[in-house]
């Protein structure tokens, strides 16, 4: 029973060893990532993909973000659109309202609903751009249309704030619970 937990033990700080040593720092991540970001892109005749190390400084979060690469990949002026979305998106989440919803949601249009956005449209074949073109649907329009959705969202979720309703309701559930019936007055004489 002693050597079972002893190799238990020892396996697990080997693990651990192993897994340390094989993880490159962060700058090496970001180098491998925009070097190979950079290659995917020139192979495929546009810059694509999405390597978590490639991702733009200030965004230290591993969830697939926008990279400089897929950022590119995209025409102006969606691309200045976007680029201006994610940066206050990032200062947004810099500030910290204290709100975990709308931290929730700037988060998700960072780490999700903005990349698969600009991935999009990066990854659109030619056959594709004819096939939207013939419904009748410009890429550049729907990418524009899709923009814009984001921009309205997350003007919106800044433009609530959550924690000030949800302790506005949370005040009035306590006062009704308090002092809602007449039961908490029935014993007091009141003078005349």
């Amino acid at each position: 029973m002693f050597v079972l937990i002893v190799v238990v033990i020892l396996a697990g700080a080997a693990a651990g060893v192993y897994l340390s040593s094989n993880r490159p720092d962060r700058r090496e991540l970001q180098d491998a990532g925009w070097r190979g970001e950079r290659a995917a892109g020139s192979a495929q005749g546009s810059a694509q993909g999405l390597a978590p190390g490639a991702a733009l400084s200030g965004l230290a979060d591993p969830a697939p973000q926008v990279t400089v690469p897929l950022l590119l990949s995209v025409p102006e002026p969606a691309r200045t659109r976007a680029w201006a979305l994610l940066s206050g998106v990032t200062d947004a989440l810099k500030a910290g309202s204290g709100d975990t919803r709308t931290a929730f949601l700037l988060a998700q249009t960072r780490d999700a609903y903005l990349p698969d956005t600009l991935r999009a449209y990066a990854h659109l074949t030619p056959a594709a751009r004819q096939t939207l073109e013939r419904q009748g649907q410009a890429p550049e329009v729907l990418l524009d249309e899709q923009l814009t959705l984001l921009e309205d969202g997350v003007r919106e979720a800044l433009r609530r704030d959550h924690a000030a309703a949800d302790r506005l309701l949370t005040q009035g559930r306590f006062l009704r619970e308090r002092f809602g019936g007449e039961s908490v007055w029935s014993g007091v004489r009141q003078k005349p």
